[in-house]
């Protein structure tokens, strides 16, 4: 029964602009709330601008069914490259079943000015969604973010999803816009807050904390106020190597495990 009622919600026209399409193990350990990370190299997939601030190549590979549900699978590609003032990535995700599928390529370009505390970025997404007996629905959408270093240990990050509203029903496509902040508190420990607001859905405030025990692990939490989504993780890093395991809890639908592996050349 609740397999019926997951893939009714999600073949809402374009469910919730791709809610998992080009995600990650750690976004999703931190409920998303990384709004202005300056280390995590997925994080531009929220805010563009965050891949100038990386300062390692890094590519992952990610796996997971949400809520657990037989048939439903989520892989994604992605990567991040780092070169002087600029930053870039490029993912690919597919999400769905035989009868409801999702594909979605996102290209990444961002670049460091105002000696190097301002960072502006910009994603283009093309985006398919096929369902059974039916035409596919293709569309390219634009993201732009910034982010800026308040002072040293504290940024900020704001972005919008969706800029360029890309569909001939423009309701269709969410209009996604997000604020957040970072704060890091010594080398080990950073926590996160940010407001994300879907032009379908009302605010939410997400907040994540991260942190480093030694050489080898990494712990990760987070909260979504709405709905209200926990969520756990970490990372296990040896030499060039990291696994990457988050678990999300939804209380009416249940809980989703992530799974992940990145290489850091």
């Amino acid at each position: 029964m609740k397999s019926w009622i997951v893939l009714l919600f999600m073949t809402t026209p374009l469910w919730s602009a791709f809610e998992y399409a080009g995600s990650d193990v750690i976004l999703q350990g931190s409920a998303e709330s990384v709004v202005a990370s300056d280390h995590l190299y997925a994080a531009y997939l929220i805010n563009p601008a965050i891949s100038a601030s990386v300062d390692k190549n890094q590519l992952g590979i990610q796996y997971f069914q949400p809520f657990n549900l037989t048939g439903v699978h989520y892989g994604s590609l992605i990567g991040h490259f780092r070169m002087g003032r600029f930053g870039g990535g490029l993912s690919v995700s597919s999400f769905g079943n035989d009868v409801y599928q999702e594909t979605q390529l996102v290209g990444n370009i961002s670049r460091t000015i105002v000696s190097a505390r301002l960072a502006i970025g910009m994603n283009m997404r093309w985006n398919q969604l096929r369902v059974q007996n039916y035409d596919s629905i293709n569309f390219v959408g634009i993201d732009a973010g910034i982010q800026y270093l308040l002072h040293p240990g504290i940024m900020m990050g704001f972005s919008i999803q969706n800029l360029n509203q890309p569909s001939r029903k423009p309701e269709e496509i969410p209009l996604i816009t997000r604020w957040g902040m970072a704060f890091r508190m010594g080398e080990n420990f950073h926590t996160f807050i940010s407001l994300e607001k879907d032009s379908w859905y009302p605010a939410s405030i997400r907040i994540g904390c991260e942190a480093r025990i030694n050489k080898t692990l990494t712990l990760h939490s987070g909260l979504n106020s709405s709905p209200t989504t926990p969520s756990l993780g970490l990372t296990l890093s040896r030499n060039v190597v990291a696994i990457h395991y988050a678990f999300q809890y939804h209380f009416d639908l249940g809980g989703t495990h992530f799974w992940g592996i990145s290489l850091r050349p």
